[in-house]
């Protein structure tokens, strides 16, 4: 929901930013559909491209979480689970691929549905018809 809502404002930033652009084509004789079109691709880019290296820092997170962790414990020297405080003195992490495609699909879907929702209001709004008048 965070990654949907960030997606969000910066497609309403984008096209608050080409509004001109926007009603320029307007005046043309392009239909709703060819800007929906043009705002779905930036953010098709936007989300692909914060899909890959999202999962692929996660991956990478949890796969090296071990070395991170006692990185981290050396760099500041404290212990974060100390053995005396503790039953276990690490975090076990297992990667499901399974419901990592599950949420990259799920992530997907939303942010399309916010993102054509972000087209729907600024396309719609009253802005763009008083700049044509």
């Amino acid at each position: 929901f965070i990654f949907a809502s960030s997606i969000i404002s910066i497609l309403i930033a984008i096209m608050k930013k080409k509004i001109y652009d926007i009603s320029i084509l307007f005046s043309l004789g392009a239909k709703n559909k060819l800007i929906y079109c043009i705002f779905l691709w930036y953010s098709l880019i936007y989300i692909v491209f914060g899909i890959i290296f999202g999962t692929s820092i996660g991956l990478l997170a949890s796969y090296y979480f071990d070395s991170i962790i006692q990185n981290f414990e050396e760099f500041l020297n404290i212990k974060i689970f100390p053995s005396n405080a503790y039953f276990i003195n690490f975090i076990p992490v297992k990667v499901i691929y399974s419901d990592v495609l599950c949420i990259v699909s799920l992530i997907f879907l939303l942010v399309i549905t916010c993102s054509l929702y972000s087209i729907f209001k600024i396309i719609h709004k009253n802005s763009i018809k008083s700049i044509l008048s």
